[in-house]
This record gives C-alpha cells, sequence and structure tokens, in this order.
C-alpha cells in the first residue's frame, strides 16, 4: 500500500516525461491491483490527461489496454475516453488487433459512453432517411470507433477469440446500439447456414464454423444475453419513431419479430439451440461449470426472445435444487436476488411448468433469505 502511494506521488509530477507504454502500464498495474486512494485517482486522472493531450503517441495496444484500466478503475472521464476511441477510426482500424478493438468498445461500454448517434447502424428498422449519414458518423470520435470496429469484427471474425467476439458485441447491446448486420455476420460465424449447421465440435471444425464448443460459461451466457438485448432494443425505436419503424407488432412480439428481421428465424433460434446443447454437453462440464448469473443471464435471452429450450430448462430447474440444496455448506448466498427473479419471470414468460420440488426449493430460499440480516 505504501508502496503505491509513494509512486502515485512521486510519478505524478513526471507523467509529462513518460512515454505512451510507461503510461499504459501504469494505469494497468493500479487497475490490476485494485488501488482506490486519493492519490491513485490523481494519478489515473493525470495518465487521462496526457492520452488526451498526445493520443496520436499512443499506439493501438496502449489506446486499448490504457482505456481498459481506466473502465476497470472505474476513472470515467469523457474526455479521455473520447481521445482514445478517436485512434479507432476508420484510417487506422486494420492497425488494431482484435484484442486492442474489443477492450476499447468494452472500457467505452462499461463506462457508459455511447455513441452519439446511436440509430445509425439499425439497417432493419429505422428507415435510410432518418440514419445519420458518414460525415455524421465520422463526427464523433465514439460512433466512428464503433463502426470502425464493428467493419473489422465482420470482416475478420475468425481472428477473434471467443471473449474477444462476445465483448465486442456485448458491447453493443450494452451501449443500446443496434446493429443488425454485425449481429447476423457473428452468428452465420458461429453456426453457419444450414448445410454447415455445427452439431459437434467435428462438424463446427470440418466446416469452419465456430460453435460454442470453446466458450466459457459467461462467454455463452452474455453472448446470448447480446443477442435477445439487441431485438429487445426494439421496443426503444418503436417508441421514438413511431411509425415511420419497419416492424408490424409491439411489445413482445415485435421483439422476436426484430429478431426474425435482423438475422432470420431459422438462423437465431439454431444460435440458441447450438448454445443450450454446448452448455449442457457433459463432456464441458455442463451447466455444473456455469456461475449463478451465467444461468440467470442465459434463461433470461431465451425467455426474452420466447424461445424456449425444454431439455435446457430442465436442466436448470436440477441445478436450482442441486444448488439451493447443497447452500447450507456454502458461506455465501447461493443466488442474488436479481438472479431469482430472472429465472422465476423467465420460467413464467415461456410457461414453463416446474416440479414441486423445484418450488418448494425457492420458496424456502426466498424465505430465509428475507428473514436473515443480510438477506433480499
Amino acid at each position: 500500500f505504501e508502496t503505491l502511494e509513494t509512486v502515485s506521488e512521486n510519478a505524478l509530477p513526471r507523467l509529462g516525461r513518460f512515454k505512451a507504454q510507461e503510461l499504459n502500464n501504469l494505469a494497468w498495474g493500479y487497475a490490476r491491483l485494485g488501488h482506490r486512494t486519493e492519490r491513485s485517482e490523481a494519478l489515473l486522472r493525470g495518465v487521462g490527461d496526457e492520452l488526451k493531450r498526445r493520443c496520436w503517441q499512443f499506439k493501438p495496444q496502449d489506446v486499448g489496454t490504457t482505456l481498459w484500466s481506466f473502465a476497470t478503475a472505474e476513472y470515467f472521464d469523457y474526455d479521455t475516453f473520447c481521445a482514445g476511441a478517436s485512434r479507432l477510426n476508420f484510417q487506422h482500424i486494420r492497425s488494431f488487433k482484435p484484442q486492442e478493438m474489443s477492450n476499447t468498445l468494452w472500457a467505452l461500454a462499461t463506462a457508459g459512453f455511447s455513441p452519439a448517434h446511436i440509430r445509425a447502424f439499425d439497417t432493419t428498422l429505422v428507415p435510410a432517411s432518418q440514419r445519420p449519414s458518414m460525415s455524421d458518423v465520422t463526427s464523433d470520435p465514439i460512433t466512428e470507433c464503433f463502426a470502425a470496429v464493428a467493419a473489422e469484427a465482420m470482416r475478420r471474425p475468425h481472428e477473434f477469440k471467443d471473449q474477444e467476439l462476445k465483448d465486442v458485441i456485448w458491447s453493443f447491446s450494452k451501449s443500446g446500439v443496434r446493429h443488425p448486420a454485425l449481429f447476423k455476420k457473428v452468428a452465420e460465424h458461429l453456426v453457419g447456414n444450414k448445410e454447415s449447421d455445427a452439431k459437434t465440435k467435428q462438424d463446427a471444425i470440418s466446416s469452419g464454423t465456430r460453435g460454442f464448443f470453446s466458450f466459457s460459461s459467461q462467454g455463452l451466457g452474455n453472448t446470448l444475453w447480446s443477442f435477445a438485448k439487441q431485438a429487445q432494443l426494439s421496443q426503444d425505436v418503436i417508441e421514438d419513431l413511431g411509425d415511420s419503424v419497419k416492424v408490424g407488432s409491439t411489445g413482445r412480439l415485435a421483439v422476436y419479430e426484430t429478431s426474425c428481421l435482423d438475422i432470420g428465424e431459422d438462423l437465431v433460434k439454431r444460435v440458441f439451440a447450438r448454445a443450450a446443447e454446448s452448455g449442457m454437453d457433459k463432456n464441458l462440464g455442463g451447466l455444473g461449470r456455469f456461475k449463478n448469473q451465467d444461468i440467470s443471464n442465459t434463461v433470461w435471452a431465451f425467455a426474452t426472445l420466447g424461445l424456449l429450450h425444454s431439455e435446457f430448462f430442465e436442466e436448470t430447474e436440477r441445478q436450482i435444487i442441486s444448488r439451493i440444496n447443497a447452500r447450507a455448506s456454502q458461506s455465501t448466498r447461493v443466488f442474488k436476488a436479481q438472479e431469482v427473479a430472472n429465472l422465476l419471470w423467465s420460467m413464467a414468460t415461456l410457461n414453463v411448468q416446474p416440479g414441486t420440488e423445484m418450488i418448494d426449493a425457492i420458496s424456502s430460499y426466498i424465505a430465509s433469505e428475507c428473514r436473515g440480516k443480510n438477506g433480499f
């Protein structure tokens, strides 16, 4: 602690003499160590000022990692993030590696800095006459950053690792930005077309598709959440644009219809089916490897789109019972309140009828948590 405080105090007045990579390393170190004091915050602010002053000196790796560090350390300064995002423009984007691009978008989304033109990429719902022009897109550094990264992810998705691809689409959905073309390309990359549908790992290898076989439980849950959130965002577009929106339904039906218009009914169903199958695959660890939040995100995504995978929900029910019954040997809460709410809402929405054992288990669990000192 004292060493980090001393470094903060002594480095701050000399940051102007640090190279861009050294500034990046400094921010990364404090973010990774989780050191949060007034001095460390002043140091991060100083690094941010240097990024704004000489952003052209920051190489692609420095930009992505520095913004990741700021977001992780919860240093949120709009002008600093804009300066970093401005480096990921159409002119220079091909010099960025997938990790550098995904880190930057993740940082922007985590910090809550969305593109100024959030309707720029919605070719499904927003008429061309109401979408921003290219000059509008390039006038805002964050909008251009999102646009440039999306273009690269669609051009070379095979170069992105699972987490990097997930972080890109998660960032769009988290930021409230719909991009049907990006999500369709990612869906095709994951499961292919009908002829190349990868139902097994060997199928995926043979057809050149990715599948979900190497995804972590968090990656799988967040990927489905991102797809479902994209469609759910249609409700905001419909409310804002009214009769000019190109969709015939409203409410929950509009969410499903939008997902079909965005990427195709067959494709969205196969994405969710293959994800469920990979999630349950015993050779990959089954749902036992899923954290509670991963299960919650996954079932929420199915329910939001009105898609029921009976086997997945049956296995989810078994996991809920098992985890609640085993809570006596655990020192922490099994399910958070939001996770319980998501699980029950998802089952009710899809008209899933859980057995009495699960109802009794989760009812007792909720009652015990509500009675506890640190309950829901």
